[in-house]
């Protein structure tokens, strides 16, 4: 399939990669967000979707039959679209999100002081990040200083105020990924949407705040966060070394 046949022309949005959610959550509030995860495209950025109603009528028919199809009544939206019903339909529960985060900070935090002080992280000339190796090196005069394991969480992108986890991301290579859903398994079983889905409106904090929760999660020993043209890389560190 084309690029072209893969989108669909949003008179809001314009052009943009073509979803598929049920007439409930297409102009509705507080349905419920079900999604659809194909194990051939277990990393889809925009999954199916359907709301609380269709997936009980789903359950109650045991298959996507002729009834279930009716009801549901499926549209195709652009990405935009499906994300804003996403946002206004999703149930989570924000006090143990936010107490999440803030656990997650401290724990960070405490990690983050001591892999800064160890190893003079603001200290030296130059960084550089490897995919291939899944390293962070700094370096001072073009001799290494401090090497690191690294795992990438994601980025978040200037240009769209958008954030998008790494295990997401076609561009990164599975080394530096696969950890990254850990956080996507935690974020399913909590029903947290930041945590679960793909990509979402964001801003630079989010981007701290969903480092601190990958850190805790796989018990880093501090993070990274490096500077690109449309925004920025955040990465947490495995382990950590004096080269010489």
């Amino acid at each position: 399939m084309s690029d072209e046949e893969r989108n669909v022309e949003c008179g809001v949005h314009g052009s943009s990669a073509a979803t598929f959610i049920c007439q409930h959550l297409q102009s509705g509030e507080g349905q419920g967000f079900n999604v659809a995860y194909d194990p051939e495209q277990p990393d889809d950025l925009y999954p199916d979707a359907w709301c609380d109603q269709c997936d009980a009528v789903l359950e109650q028919e045991g298959e996507w039959n002729d009834r279930a199809e009716a009801f549901a009544d499926i549209c195709v939206v652009c990405a935009e679209c499906y994300c804003q019903s996403r946002e206004r339909n999703w149930h989570e529960d924000e006090e143990t999100l936010h107490a999440l985060i803030a656990e997650s900070f401290d724990y960070l935090q405490a990690q983050q002081d001591s892999f800064m002080a160890t190893y003079r992280i603001g200290e030296h000339k130059r960084w550089d990040w490897y995919q291939e190796t899944g390293q962070l090196i700094f370096s001072n005069d073009g001799k290494p200083a401090v090497e690191c394991a690294v795992d990438f969480v994601g980025t978040f992108s200037s240009h769209s105020d958008t954030w998008m986890w790494a295990w997401a991301n076609e561009s990164f290579l599975e080394l530096v990924k696969a950890r990254s859903r850990a956080v996507r398994e935690l974020g399913e079983s909590l029903d947290f949407l930041k945590l679960a889905c793909a990509t979402w409106s964001a801003d630079p904090v989010d981007g701290w705040e969903m480092t601190a929760v990958m850190a805790r999660q796989l018990g880093a020993i501090g993070s990274y966060r490096a500077p690109s043209e449309r925004g920025f890389l955040y990465m947490v560190v495995r382990e950590a070394r004096w080269v010489s």
